[in-house]
């Protein structure tokens, strides 16, 4: 038996998310069924994040154990015959049998993009969130760095059933301006359901003016919920997974 250890990237504004869902289709749906038509097996795979509905990844990585003496290079090649152009396989090496995808990953990098117009912009909205030309950027940049460092982030998640750690670090947090567009970057050993997008969601509150610095202050120590947080949980289109490194 050996594992290995794939790279994707993938389009997911026709998926429901990575993990297999009851309703929609998941990127994890269609990479078992590549896997099972170029190896003849049943196998479970395990991927490095949950990632939402509509959310995309140029770099993303999974997991899985195959009875096989198919060379490592080879498997993207074979796995990319069966799945779809909107996904496809880049790279992928040999691992011990006792990695995981998601446990083993150091950090996660991820990005979420917005642009500043008064009007629609067809070739940046499908990938953007749009910004007012009057937003206070550099307000959000000092938010920026509040944001980083080890918080409880239960304000900046959205209720579920789950009963992990809300507390997670943040190595960097930035808002890079690019022309119209400005690109928040943040890089972290983990994130919470929907915590980047309830983040980004923060960010325009603070731009907007509606936010104060000091109360997102107070929204980092982890005495505060979901409810008392006003920020807007954002589209997910914008959203993507940039880098995980091991």
């Amino acid at each position: 038996m050996r594992k290995f250890l794939v790279e994707i990237q993938y389009n997911g504004k026709n998926y429901a998310g990575f993990q297999n869902v009851s309703t929609g289709t998941s990127i994890e749906s269609k990479l078992l069924y590549a896997i099972e038509k170029v190896f003849e097996q049943k196998v479970k795979i395990n991927g490095c994040s949950r990632t939402d509905a509509g959310v995309s990844a140029e770099s993303y990585f999974f997991d899985f154990s195959v009875d096989t003496k198919l060379p490592t290079d080879r498997v993207p090649f074979k796995l990319n015959r069966y799945l779809p152009k909107d996904i496809q396989a880049i790279s992928s090496k040999e691992v011990d049998l006792s990695f995981h995808a998601r446990h083993n990953a150091l950090s996660k990098t991820y990005e979420y993009g917005f642009y500043l117009s008064n009007h629609l912009l067809p070739l940046l909205n499908p990938k953007n969130y749009k910004l007012p030309i009057n937003v206070d950027v550099e307000q959000m940049k000092l938010a920026c760095k509040s944001i980083e460092g080890r918080h409880d982030f239960i304000a900046f998640k959205t209720v579920d059933k789950s009963d992990v750690s809300t507390v997670r670090t943040i190595y960097s947090a930035d808002l890079i301006q690019d022309g119209k567009r400005l690109i928040f970057k943040i890089c972290g050993d983990g994130f919470l359901y929907n915590m980047v997008r309830i983040l980004a969601g923060t960010l325009v509150q603070i731009g907007e003016g509606k936010l104060s610095l000091s109360q997102l202050d107070n929204l980092l120590t982890g005495k505060l919920q979901r409810v008392d947080n006003p920020a807007l949980t954002l589209p997910p289109n914008a959203l993507l997974l940039k880098e995980v490194k091991y």
